[in-house]
């Protein structure tokens, strides 16, 4: 081995050695601090308030465990008037509704006559829409769910049409398709 070899044998390893302490001390501790978690108690409280968590100790677990036959008697009377409250407010509402149940009721014994003019060009929807703004229909949706469903929509008839109100989809769909529509 020559002079020129050795030198540039040890250069090689002069140059390895300083990447090697390099790669360590640079890039190595980089690499365990992000494996390892930083846990606080400023982040545990965070955490714990945002899922709605509570934390309490062995001694209070332990009083509450033993205290629960005793608060158990009278943890059941709130509840008790919590229930006769709501099925109260149950009732009024309930109460309510039969009111309203009934007014409509009257409103819809008294049939009220409505003359509609289906013009040409008019579909399905359009005639949906002028049967609500009369009040004939309250969904316009179903009415046209309706008319397609029994394949109707060919049939309607261009004119004027005597319809009341109280009337089934069906019978609407009937009159307006003067029987065609089955």
């Amino acid at each position: 081995m020559d002079k020129h070899t050795a030198r540039g044998l040890s250069m090689g390893f002069f140059i390895t050695g300083i990447v090697l302490l390099l790669f360590k001390s640079v890039l190595a501790p980089a690499q365990t601090t992000a494996e390892e978690p930083v846990m606080s108690q400023e982040t545990i409280e965070v955490f714990l308030k945002a899922n709605n968590l509570m934390v309490i100790s062995e001694e209070d677990y332990e009083a509450m465990k033993n205290g629960q036959a005793d608060e158990s008697a009278t943890a059941e009377q709130p509840t008790e008037e919590k229930k006769e409250s709501e099925s109260k407010v149950e009732e009024k509402e309930e109460e309510k509704q039969e009111e309203k149940k009934e007014e409509e009721k009257k409103e819809d014994d008294k049939p009220v006559k409505h003359k509609i003019k289906i013009t040409s060009g008019m579909v399905s929807p359009d005639v949906a829409k002028m049967l609500k703004e009369k009040g004939l229909i309250k969904d316009e949706a179903k009415f046209v769910r309706a008319v397609e469903s029994k394949n109707a929509a060919k049939y309607v008839q261009i004119g004027e049409h005597e319809l009341t109100t109280g009337m089934s989809h069906n019978e609407i769909i009937q009159v307006i398709t003067k029987g065609r529509a089955q």
